[in-house]
């Protein structure tokens, strides 16, 4: 999506095509699209959170293959199919499909609660409990810039070729 702010009738199901894209310095992809699942219809936040990812990969594994993907998943994704939620089940679905494709390194990232990091101009209900909340248990989520420091030192300095990474994994990593 060109504008990140667009209304749900602007939202086109189908990604743009990405032979547009110079690949060739690309070493690590970053896939941080997302959607509130109560914000979108049942098929709508399937084809932003699964279909476009595997238009994505595909791209990437003809043109990169060797590169390092990270995905921005949720804490609780059941790749396994399994589990009450439906966002949980299409964010494992998700999962899935990048650790399915030929990709030589490929990471998912399972945050919980991300606390905002900087001034905020508005909060939303659950940081009024969460963020408060996450001082007394860390465990419930990290902070937007512990997310961001992550991903980056995973990609940059992780020698291991998949992982999915929790909170815990996120803070150790972090030290």
């Amino acid at each position: 999506m060109e504008n990140s702010r667009k209304s749900r009738s602007q939202i086109s199901a189908t990604p743009k095509p990405l032979s547009h894209i110079s690949w060739e310095q690309t070493h690590t992809v970053f896939h941080c699209l997302a959607t509130y699942s109560a914000r979108v219809s049942r098929q709508e936040y399937e084809e932003i959170t699964v279909h476009w990812l595997r238009v994505l990969l595909t791209a990437c594994e003809t043109a990169v293959p060797k590169a390092t993907f990270c995905l921005f998943s949720a804490q609780g994704a059941r790749p396994d199919g399994g589990g009450m939620s439906f966002a949980l089940k299409v964010k494992g679905e998700a999962e899935s499909a990048l650790f399915a494709s030929d990709l030589e390194r490929k990471f998912a990232f399972r945050p919980g609660y991300i606390s905002p990091s900087g001034p905020r101009s508005s909060w939303k209900p659950a940081d009024y409990v969460f963020k408060p909340l996450q001082r007394l248990v860390p465990t419930i989520g990290v902070t937007s810039d512990e997310l961001a420091r992550a991903m980056l030192e995973t990609a940059m300095r992780d020698s291991r070729d998949s992982a999915v990474l929790e909170n815990g994994d996120m803070r150790t990593l972090l030290g």
